[in-house]
């Protein structure tokens, strides 16, 4: 854009040589504001991960290890029977599915829990895609379960963990009759 000055009074510049310095300042506003956006949004689209729901959970060669602390937790929270922290360690959409053909949601769960006395957990392994962990082991159980007295020695179970943003949830947990000769 070629623009001629015409001074009018010398201490006065002419309205288009005005318009000229706001149109240049403007378009210079400009070139730094879109870089510094498109800056920003990178920046940010990178700091809160690939899900939708937050940051990922990391991803260690060997899930297992992660498995056998959150399996023991889930027993020793019921063990406890507390319902506080179950609450938080539940998924909303939790479902349990017992030997004896009970089922439950979490809020029928929290209600009514199982009476475990003492419990140990064998032949665990774990397998891990992205947000979820699948859990199969054996747990040998004394206690009650819909008040009827249970210890069936080790009995398979299959728990299912999903990462919510920020912390592993029990989404899903299953447990079988042992096999008898």
């Amino acid at each position: 854009m070629t623009t001629i000055a015409r001074r009018t009074h010398p201490e006065m510049e002419s309205t288009a040589t005005a318009a000229y310095g706001r149109t240049t300042a403007s378009l210079r506003m400009w070139s730094l504001a879109v870089p510094l956006a498109l800056l920003s949004l990178m920046l940010a689209s990178g700091a809160s991960g690939s899900r939708a729901v937050g940051c990922r959970a990391s991803q260690p060669a060997n899930p297992t290890g992660r498995a056998t602390q959150l399996v023991n937790r889930f027993f020793v929270l019921l063990s406890r029977k507390d319902r506080a922290g179950l609450q938080g360690f539940l998924s909303p959409g939790f479902q349990v599915q017992r030997a004896d053909g009970s089922a439950a949601e979490k809020q029928d769960y929290l209600a009514n829990l199982a009476t475990i006395n003492k419990f140990q957990i064998t032949r665990l392994r774990a397998t891990r895609a992205d947000g979820t962990l699948v859990v199969r082991y054996l747990a040998q159980i004394e206690g009650s379960v819909n008040g009827k007295p249970y210890t069936p020695g080790p009995a398979p179970r299959l728990s299912v963990f999903v990462w919510n943003g920020k912390r592993w949830q029990l989404a899903a947990h299953a447990n079988f009759n042992p096999l008898t000769g």
